[in-house]
C-alpha cells in the first residue's frame, strides 16, 4: 500500500539522481566545470607541442584567454561566461568589426557547439587564428 511519504520519498530519491548528474561534487555547476575545463584544454593545446611560432598566449584567469601574434593586427579571445554557461570566442582585426560565436554544451553529442548554426569550437578557433593572427595560411 502507497502512502503519501513514499510518493515524497521517491519523488526526493529522484530529485538526487538528477542533481547528481547536473552538480558536480563539490557542489558546483557540472556544466560550468565543463567550460572552465574546455578554456584549460584549448590554452594546453595552444602552448604545448603544437604551438605555433610568435604566438602568444595571456591568460585572464581560468575562464578566459587572448592570443596576439607579434606584428599582427588583431587578437583572437577565448571566455567562458558562467552566467549565460557559454564559451564566447571574439576575432578582432583592428579597424574592422569584432566578430564574436557563442557555443553551448550539446550534451547528445558531449560536446560544444556554435550556439548559431553550425559548427564546433575548435574549428571556429582555428578559423580565427588564420583570419587574425596567420593570413599568411590563407
Amino acid at each position: 500500500m502507497s502512502d503519501g511519504r513514499s510518493d515524497g520519498k521517491s519523488k526526493l530519491l529522484e530529485l538526487a539522481q538528477k542533481v547528481k548528474a547536473k552538480v558536480t561534487p563539490k557542489g558546483d555547476a557540472a556544466l560550468n566545470q565543463r567550460g572552465l575545463e574546455l578554456v584549460a584544454s584549448m590554452v594546453k593545446d595552444l602552448t604545448g607541442d603544437a604551438q605555433m611560432p610568435g604566438l602568444k598566449v595571456i591568460p585572464d584567469g581560468a575562464h578566459k584567454f587572448r592570443l596576439e601574434r607579434r606584428g599582427q593586427n588583431g587578437d583572437v579571445t577565448v571566455e567562458w561566461q558562467r552566467d549565460i554557461c557559454a564559451l564566447v570566442i571574439t576575432r578582432e582585426r583592428h579597424g574592422e568589426p569584432k566578430g564574436l560565436a557563442r557555443y553551448v554544451y550539446d550534451e547528445g553529442k558531449d560536446h560544444f557547439r556554435k550556439m548559431e548554426g553550425g559548427g564546433e569550437a575548435y574549428e571556429d578557433l582555428t578559423a580565427a587564428l588564420v583570419e587574425c593572427l596567420y593570413p599568411e595560411m590563407r
